[in-house]
């Protein structure tokens, strides 16, 4: 069975947005910058408390989703 990795899938992380809120992003599949951009960091115990996801992120998924 391939793993996800082998297979390209996204995950989500609990990063800020611009004005510093917790957000949602999608990682790329090499886990390490997210699909609007920004680089993974630590994750704050706190971020992981929110509903909000990043718009960009989003719209970018759904482009790949589409596109496969």
């Amino acid at each position: 069975m391939p793993t996800r990795r082998e297979l390209g899938m996204h995950e989500m992380w609990c990063g800020a947005d611009t004005s510093g809120e917790p957000v949602w992003h999608v990682l790329t599949p090499d886990k390490t910058s997210t699909l609007c951009g920004v680089e993974k960091e630590e994750e704050s115990p706190r971020r992981d408390t929110t509903d909000r996801h990043c718009f960009t992120c989003m719209k970018s998924f759904q482009a790949v989703v589409a596109s496969r």
